[in-house]
């Protein structure tokens, strides 16, 4: 399925179509409505390893966010908020829509769409920045409207 069309989905399914803010804290809180399994946990920097921010277990089903970062997304930091909508995007992908982990054997590279990096980063962006709705928006309003980096904007911009 096309990453923007799944993003509309799930914007849909939230109620979400005309929002240009999308409550990716609200949206951790009932993760449950897409696996019943599914949950988050807040934790500290210490359960993670060095440098990373959150991660997603598929086999438990568990998005973990670094106690600094929820605070962050709370209080509507932009690059805490895609943080989180990354790892989100990586639990649909790869949990709820069974998309398969790439695997390179030799010389041979993966293509960038079938990278669950590539995949949970195009997917966070077009939830968090609904193409639709930002068309003719400056950067400096896509982030300020859609709780996003500038960078996030600049990017997402630029797929338009």
């Amino acid at each position: 399925m096309e990453l923007r069309r799944l993003a509309k989905k799930i914007r849909e399914m939230l109620d979400l179509t005309n929002e240009l803010y999308f409550p990716i804290v609200e949206v951790l809180e009932i993760l449950h409505k897409f696996d019943e399994d599914a949950h988050f946990e807040i934790v500290e920097a210490d359960e993670l390893e060095e440098n990373e921010h959150a991660v997603t277990d598929i086999i438990s089903k568990t998005i973990k966010i670094r106690s600094d970062v929820y605070e962050g997304a709370c209080n509507g930091v932009g690059r805490d908020r895609m943080t989180i909508a990354h790892e989100f995007a990586h639990f649909i992908t790869l949990c709820v829509c069974g998309f398969r982990l790439a695997r390179s054997f030799g010389d041979v590279d993966v293509p960038p769409y079938c990278d669950p990096e590539w995949q949970a980063k195009c997917l966070a962006g077009e939830l968090m920045i609904d193409s639709d709705l930002v068309k003719g928006m400056s950067r400096s309003e896509v982030s300020e409207k859609c709780g996003v980096s500038y960078d996030a904007a600049k990017l997402q911009l630029s797929k338009i």
